[in-house]
């Protein structure tokens, strides 16, 4: 067997026929070959790994330049660069023979020589990151609103107009709504590039027959400040029944569009569910209905997670809730080990400053456990049930969960 990398353009097709086989896709469905061409338009043979048996490939991952909203000073984001880790399969004929430590050892490696403080992904499973050192450090939630339920609507706020689009005429906005939209939320993954022109199927992008739906803009005062998206996934019946949509994009600039935005889902004629997938678990929809109840939270669970680089340059990147000083002795025994130390951790109203240190420490605790707290959703009370954060000095843990917490959970809207 051989690992390679860069993997040449030429050889898109059949490392992502390997690719979808093993996520339970097909290389002969309709969108197989769009989804070539988009990967194609976009290769990176320098993020790209693969391992090849006798010729085919049996294993894939790529890594995506992306950029990641962190907690600022209170009520805002910053970004950071994040090395996102995508695609990763091992066909089932070759499991356990290494291939994806061999991988990941190198993506690891040339994110940190890049100078990324963090590693993302979004894992399939839950058992296999944790070794490489990644932790669940946002969660996603899929909700249902019940819109024939009495008190399932939303009024709405006339300071903002609604009207549906074509993805043509949305091209022109997309992106720079979105970019307001994911900095109001820490934990968001950015769409750089050609992002949009894929998903609407403009500029030369062949539109995915999966991904078509009914585009409608939002506009403040005349300005574009959300959009959504929505497709039937159950029609409606003289007998009685109604019918059932999926919302395939939700984007909100302002709190104007996002009620707005809700008030047209609760309103759509012959609708019975609107289901909407990977929001927050904070959705603020549920104060906006006249019975909270109608709004069911389908599932809750974990989105991204993460992998610290470089302590210091990730802790000192984010704003921190309340002022404080915390000397973090951090153990990293997974793979690479690269965000092992002592680290002291200043933050004040002005910013924050983390650098290595020989004070005495305040925590020991693991990478993951720092990892799982960077964002905001998690807590180090909590996470303590599992062992291996040690409370050095007396109050630590809680002045730590204190600078760490944020007024709203992170999330994550973006697939990768």
């Amino acid at each position: 067997m051989e690992l390679v990398h860069p993997v040449p353009v030429e050889e898109c097709e059949p490392w992502m026929a390997a690719l979808v086989t093993t996520l339970l896709g097909s290389p002969w469905d309709d969108d197989f070959r769009r989804h070539v061409e988009r990967w194609r338009r976009d290769w990176l043979a320098d993020h790209t790994w693969g391992v090849q048996d006798r010729g085919r490939w049996v294993a894939t991952l790529a890594t995506d330049p992306r950029t990641l909203t962190v907690p600022g000073a209170p009520g805002t984001t910053v970004d950071i660069s994040a090395d996102a880790l995508t695609a990763v399969t091992v066909a089932a004929t070759h499991r356990r023979q290494g291939l994806l430590t061999k991988m990941i050892t190198e993506s690891l490696q040339e994110a940190v020589d890049r100078g990324d403080p963090v590693a993302v992904l979004i894992a399939a499973e839950w058992p296999i990151y944790g070794r490489f050192g990644y932790a669940p450090a946002t969660r996603g939630a899929d909700y249902t609103l019940f819109t024939r339920r009495v008190g399932a609507s939303v009024r709405p706020d006339p300071a903002g107009t609604l009207r549906q689009v074509e993805p043509e005429e949305l091209s022109k906005h997309a992106a720079a709504i979105f970019d307001n939209a994911r900095r109001r939320w820490a934990g968001q993954v950015d769409r750089p590039g050609d992002w949009w022109s894929r998903r609407l199927g403009v500029d030369n992008y062949e539109r995915m027959a999966s991904g078509q739906g009914t585009w409608i803009l939002h506009e403040t005062d005349g300005e574009p400040d959300g959009f959504l998206a929505w497709k039937v996934t159950r029609d409606f019946e003289l007998n009685g029944e109604y019918a059932e949509i999926r919302v395939l994009e939700f984007v909100s600039g302002s709190d104007t569009a996002y009620r707005n935005l809700w008030s047209y889902l609760a309103a759509l004629d012959v609708i019975g569910e609107v289901k909407i997938h990977g929001r927050s678990v904070d959705e603020p929809v549920r104060w906006l209905l006249g019975d909270g109840r109608a709004l069911k939270q389908e599932y809750c669970g974990d989105d991204t997670w993460v992998r610290l680089l470089d302590v210091p340059a990730a802790l000192s990147a984010r704003g921190y809730a309340t002022p404080g000083r915390v000397v973090l002795d951090v153990i990293d025994d997974d793979l690479g080990g690269y965000a092992a130390g002592r680290f002291a951790l200043d933050a004040d109203a002005t910013g924050a400053e983390c650098a290595p240190t020989s004070d005495a420490p305040d925590l020991r605790l693991p990478q993951r456990a720092l990892a799982s707290i960077y964002l905001g959703d998690h807590s180090l009370r909590g996470l303590s049930v599992a062992g291996g954060i040690e409370e050095l000095t007396a109050g630590a843990v809680a002045r730590a969960d204190a600078m760490f917490g944020t007024a709203l959970r992170p999330w994550n809207a973006t697939m990768f």
